[in-house]
């Protein structure tokens, strides 16, 4: 093969082959292509061994080609890097689409509990009582009108929970026990049914111990005895307690009418 078959492409030709980029961008690359000839042509002239034009002009190549050739590979890497990204970006948006479905999906059937009972017997009310209940106290503000029209549909006018009777001072017993105590949840453990209109929940109560907890029900642990309101200190007792989590068994004791299907 002969020495011109061989030769490497000319300083010109090597800046200027195969640019297809915007104007702008090739100016750009242009002028950093020419700059980096003429750094090494300077280098060349500065050299104490005489170099033909020939080979000057093959460095030059050469060098030229390994940048251009280094700057196609960044090309590539930024096309691809871009391309992670959209990606990327597709998922989180069709991420967010699922969430916002599963959002509605989860509001559609936090609804869907205000309305009748799934079962009108009392294994079916019990269960969904437990289950209102935890609801609410998670959410007593948006909750209060759904629990109420809950406690109607399933509670009769003359239903009696310890010294209180009536319907609505069941709402009014959920209201203060969610406001007393933070993170209540009650676990529905068993049931069992004693008699056709007697039934009896197992439960297990968490609660945790706040300031509402001292203020309404240990106001006394208070050295004015009036849970502070007299610029008093609390004693050591509500100081150790106070945060604390607890885990109380006990059961519920349902009445049933089996004439109305109601508490």
């Amino acid at each position: 093969m002969s020495a011109a078959a061989t030769a490497l492409p000319s300083v010109p030709a090597q800046i200027t082959r195969n640019d297809l980029s915007p104007p702008r961008s090739r100016s750009v690359r242009l002028t950093s292509d020419l700059k980096t000839a003429n750094k090494i042509i300077a280098s060349i002239k500065a050299a104490n061994h005489p170099i033909g034009l020939e080979l000057q002009n093959a460095i030059v190549a050469e060098a030229l080609r390994k940048k251009i050739r280094h700057r196609e590979r960044c090309r590539v890497n930024q096309a691809r890097y871009r391309k992670r990204q959209l990606k990327a970006e597709a998922d989180v948006q069709n991420g967010i689409a699922r969430l916002r479905n599963e959002i509605e999906h989860l509001q559609s059937r936090c609804n869907d509990l205000s309305g009748v009972p799934t079962s009108r017997t009392a294994w079916g009310v019990t269960g969904d009582y437990i289950r209102h209940f935890n609801y609410f106290s998670a959410h007593p503000g948006p909750r209060y009108d759904g629990a109420s029209k809950f406690l109607r549909e399933i509670m009769a006018p003359d239903v009696v929970d310890g010294s209180s009777s009536g319907g609505d001072t069941q709402i009014e017993t959920w209201r203060r026990f969610a406001l007393y105590f933070g993170d209540v949840h009650v676990e529905l453990r068993g049931m069992k049914m004693p008699s056709d209109v007697t039934l009896v929940a197992s439960t297990i109560t968490t609660v945790t111990i706040t300031r509402n907890t001292l203020r309404y029900a240990f106001p006394h642990l208070n050295s004015d005895g009036d849970a502070g309101t007299q610029g008093g200190d609390w004693s050591p007792i509500a100081s150790r307690i106070l945060g604390q989590r607890l885990v109380v068994h006990g059961s519920v004791l349902f009445g049933w009418d089996n004439t109305s299907n109601k508490v």
